[in-house]
């Protein structure tokens, strides 16, 4: 009897320890920290992967385009806006020759409210 007790003990105390890891991680996949997350996302990550002999600008200047998503019908119904385009703010910051561009995203809710931010650099 008492070993029954004993190993019933021992499994309750296992599984408490698989739910607390599991409670543990569960930020981590809701944030982005492992792949997308449900709640929140940001990512910077390069609009061209040719480097070779491309100079650092002095200068850059953000475009941002803005999108909303209708998540319940699934009928891909969206907004999209953008605050301006990509040759007007490059001439507004002073930016003559485009040397290369970064694209940052931001998600929220799966990608209901999605930013996208395009950095231009260059001098």
């Amino acid at each position: 009897m008492a070993i029954n007790r004993h190993r019933r003990l021992r499994y309750w105390r296992r599984l408490m320890q698989l739910f607390r890891l599991l409670v543990a991680a569960l930020p981590l996949v809701m944030v982005g920290c492992a792949g997308q997350g449900l709640l929140y996302t940001r990512v910077v990550s390069p609009y061209s992967n040719d480097f070779r002999g491309t100079p650092i600008g002095s200068k850059t200047c953000r475009v941002n385009e803005h999108t909303i998503r209708e998540p319940i019908t699934g009928s891909n119904v969206s907004v999209d806006f953008t605050s301006s385009v990509v040759q007007k703010s490059a001439c507004e910051a002073g930016i003559t020759n485009l040397y290369y561009a970064d694209i940052e995203t931001l998600s929220i809710l799966k990608g209901i409210y999605e930013r996208k931010t395009l950095i231009i650099c260059g001098d």
